[in-house]
């Protein structure tokens, strides 16, 4: 654990100092907040999540040994998979009702591929002093609030103007540190071009991308419950033809999210077909498989 911690950044550590503080004092000053973060907690660990949680531990889990067979992993990684995962495996997971179609998952991959992770990392290498960074992240991070709120009310002409400002500095401290980087990376080069930090800076895009499969199985799982749901509220259909609509529809619909897609618009809008309809499966097979107009 001693040996974990010392592969924390004086960034890492201000970070995780100020969260506790914070989070500590919330619990403080609001009334009832222990019931309320326990009903969280409940939340997050309701039965129809847990086996969720298990599959991506045991997908994530054999992943890693994988990379540790083939002598890839390194200790270290621990500290950059954990980072990943509580700031983007857990917001890929948490939002999959964000995802509605292909294009969703594309902007994904871009992010994931593009250059301005070698700008995030080249910024990531530059730490200062724990002084500084516990001066610099609560100051970066109420600038940012503000920026946030100012633009919410950019129809008010003096607020634009704030909002306007509030982003020009934000600007002006982002290119500071991008410069301050480029020159930490010049002048200690030799620790900074190391077969340590280049697994370091491939762990995020990577596991970015073989998390997707989850993802998108996830995202099946959420649109495949949403359809049968709307379809097990119908009392007007007899069981057999809740069957046989249900099965025609995972037979034609399969992985596909467009035909899914369909297929909700159907128990939606097509209620009378659904019930009139002599030849169910045939009426199914045809409209759940119709391209959709980009």
């Amino acid at each position: 654990m001693i040996e974990f911690f010392n592969l924390l950044s004086n960034r890492e550590i201000s970070i995780i100092i100020w969260t506790l503080l914070i989070f500590s004092i919330l619990i403080i000053i609001s009334k009832g907040s222990l019931g309320k973060l326990w009903s969280v907690i409940k939340a997050l660990f309701a039965k129809k999540i847990i086996p969720f949680y298990i599959i991506i531990g045991l997908y994530l889990f054999i992943i890693i040994s994988i990379f540790r067979k083939l002598s890839i992993w390194e200790f270290s990684l621990y500290k950059d998979f954990i980072y990943w995962f509580l700031t983007t495996g857990l917001v890929l997971f948490f939002g999959v009702s964000d995802l509605k179609n292909y294009k969703d998952f594309t902007k994904i991959i871009l992010t994931a591929t593009s250059l301005t992770i070698i700008l995030e990392f080249i910024v990531g290498f530059s730490n200062f002093s724990l002084i500084w960074e516990l001066i610099l992240i609560p100051s970066l991070t109420f600038i940012s609030i503000l920026s946030v709120f100012a633009d919410l009310k950019k129809d008010d002409p003096n607020t634009k103007i704030v909002a306007k400002f509030l982003k020009n500095v934000l600007a002006i401290i982002g290119f500071g540190f991008l410069i301050y980087g480029i020159y930490k990376l010049v002048v200690d080069y030799a620790d900074f071009f190391t077969l340590s930090n280049l697994k370091s800076f491939l762990l995020p895009p990577l596991f970015t991308l073989i998390f997707l499969p989850i993802i998108y199985y996830t995202v099946l799982y959420v649109k495949y419950e949403k359809v049968f749901g709307n379809l097990r509220r119908y009392k007007f259909l007899p069981l057999e033809r809740k069957k046989k609509i249900r099965s025609s529809i995972l037979r034609y619909a399969h992985i596909n999210l467009n035909y899914i897609e369909n297929a909700n618009k159907i128990i939606l809008f097509k209620k009378r077909e659904l019930q009139n309809e002599t030849d169910i499966k045939s009426y199914l097979r045809k409209n759940v498989k119709l391209k959709q107009n980009a």
